[in-house]
């Protein structure tokens, strides 16, 4: 209940405050980077998901594995994981998203490993051919409802969840039976109709961490091939 008034008075005051700051680019800090965040880019100061998952996968070893992440935005958690991983591939949709991502990259090319991080433009996994990725990461869209601007992939999956049909047809292509999704999601998203949709693409979806936050809870969910 308490959540619920605060969502609303989130929604009314402080997001139109929010969206007006985020028309301008921004820079954040976050040791060793420092990132220039483009409007239309989610920026991670101002939401609660990015540190959940940051936090979370603080507890894995990376070192020597190969990770992929879906909708790399500002590139925060794809910089930090080449500082630990074998090979890291950030995949994004978005065009500006894109142009930050590659801003980022240069001015933060002393800090990253020679050869670790690939960025692509591609609508999921469309633009790379199959390989066997350790992780796959994605903080996903997860409203239901029709996307009309290109802003609105970061929050909508489409009225049909069409991003999570898509995601997971795809995902299974790109992992063996050790291979894990991290994916993070909100108690205002759909957990039932995302959890059916994995499973039709023979995926399990375990719940792993939740944490409370003022306007929402998040999950942090571990995936896995269902013969696993």
């Amino acid at each position: 209940m308490l959540q619920l008034l605060l969502r609303k008075i989130t929604t009314r005051f402080y997001k139109p405050i929010l969206a007006y700051y985020l028309t301008k680019p921004r820079f954040f800090s976050y040791v060793p980077f420092r990132l220039i965040i483009l409007p239309g880019v989610f920026h991670p100061a101002f939401f609660y998901s990015t540190k959940f998952l940051l936090q979370y996968l603080q507890q894995i070893n990376f070192s020597n594995k190969s990770v992929i992440e879906v909708g790399a935005g500002n590139g925060l958690i794809s910089f930090l994981l080449a500082l630990k991983a074998k090979k890291v591939v950030a995949l994004e949709l978005s065009k500006q998203a894109i142009n930050g991502l590659q801003l980022n990259e240069q001015a933060n090319k002393t800090l990253l490993p020679k050869d670790t991080l690939q960025i692509i433009e591609s609508n999921l996994f469309d633009a790379i051919e199959p390989f066997i990725f350790d992780f796959i990461l994605v903080n996903p869209p997860y409203y239901p409802n029709k996307i009309k601007t290109e802003a609105e992939l970061a929050w909508n999956c489409g009225e049909e969840f069409q991003y999570f049909q898509k995601f997971f047809s795809q995902a299974v292509h790109f992992m063996s039976p050790k291979s894990k999704i991290i994916m993070v999601l909100s108690s205002q998203c759909n957990l039932s109709e995302i959890n059916k949709i994995a499973k039709k693409n023979n995926l399990i979806m375990e719940l792993k961490a939740t944490k409370k936050f003022l306007i929402e809870d998040n999950y942090i969910f571990e995936i896995f091939l269902l013969n696993n």
